[in-house]
């Protein structure tokens, strides 16, 4: 079998290059002096048989040829940083690295973890926690070992498996004018009524914004009063505080609701469930320990 000819880092700096559009940006990315990226641009256009820029100005920009390679070149990095994360440390895969959205990352992970300790306790488990975009990119760039979301996606490359089920229910403050109406007349709140209602929403990208909005757009049409929070925890206190209404995971709200601060409104709705998905990237099966993390229960 013939040699390479081209290596790693070639690609990593022509990737870098692509990215900066000047040698001198991407040699600061790279950590490497301008001289270095330049020959290492040269020696891999010299390997590929290709000029993969447009030299105008001190500016490098791709041509049809270099468009071509750079999608290529980042499924390659990619791949090579997921062997890099799978046989880092002691042994292969011992240590669990999870990316999770923000609800399932603090209302249900910690519950994992504690089982999991139990059954592993030497394995080393990191779990990052941000929105549905944020563990999709994580698992895209083989950050981590799998990732688990509050809703479908469309993301290329990706893998999803239905996990859990969850339910988003409509709440507010036990002394908002729409609870007190509910309590005094015993009737569901109707559609236009809600619809005249502040809305507290998560921002876009979020699994939860994206549930919600699919549930109820059919039902209530355009909204025009809504308040929009960077988290659902910001979301809840504020719904506790009377800025208006939200419609959250009962996972989130299910304290508050048994402490009566907050109040499950019954609505012309239909019940709104979601389920909650764990999601791998295509080019890299998930790993014993993380199937064994994602089988346990979730009790407690």
């Amino acid at each position: 079998m013939a040699a390479l000819r081209f290596t790693l880092r070639q690609m990593e700096i022509f990737s870098s290059v692509a990215r900066c559009g000047s040698t001198a940006s991407a040699a600061e990315d790279v950590s490497l002096s301008q001289s270095a990226v330049s020959a290492a641009l040269n020696d891999l256009e010299s390997a590929l048989g290709h000029q993969l820029f447009d030299r105008i100005g001190k500016k490098l920009v791709l041509n049809a040829v270099g468009k071509a390679l750079r999608s290529r070149a980042a499924d390659i990095l990619n791949l090579a940083r997921g062997i890099e994360t799978d046989f880092h440390g002691t042994h292969p895969t011992s240590h669990l690295k999870i990316a999770a959205s923000t609800t399932i990352g603090n209302y249900l992970i910690p519950k994992l973890l504690t089982q999991y300790a139990d059954i592993e306790p030497s394995r080393q488990v990191d779990v990052h926690i941000g929105n549905t975009s944020d563990v999709l990119r994580a698992v895209c760039e083989f950050k981590v070992d799998a990732g688990v979301i509050e809703g479908p996606c469309n993301t290329p490359g990706v893998s999803l498996r239905n996990w859990k089920n969850d339910e988003l229910v409509v709440v507010a403050s036990r002394q908002h004018p729409l609870a007190i109406f509910q309590r005094t007349t015993g009737q569901e709140l109707d559609l236009p009524t809600l619809r005249k209602a502040t809305w507290l929403v998560r921002e876009e990208g979020s699994g939860t914004r994206d549930a919600v909005q699919d549930a109820l757009s059919s039902h209530l049409g355009r909204v025009d009063n809504l308040r929009v929070l960077g988290s659902s925890e910001a979301i809840k206190r504020s719904v506790i505080l009377g800025l208006g209404v939200s419609c959250l995971s009962r996972l989130l709200i299910d304290e508050q609701l048994q402490a009566g601060s907050l109040v499950e409104l019954a609505t012309e709705l239909p019940a709104i469930q979601r389920s909650f998905h764990i999601v791998t990237h295509r080019e890299r099966k998930m790993n014993e320990a993380a199937e064994r993390f994602f089988a346990l229960p979730c009790q407690g």
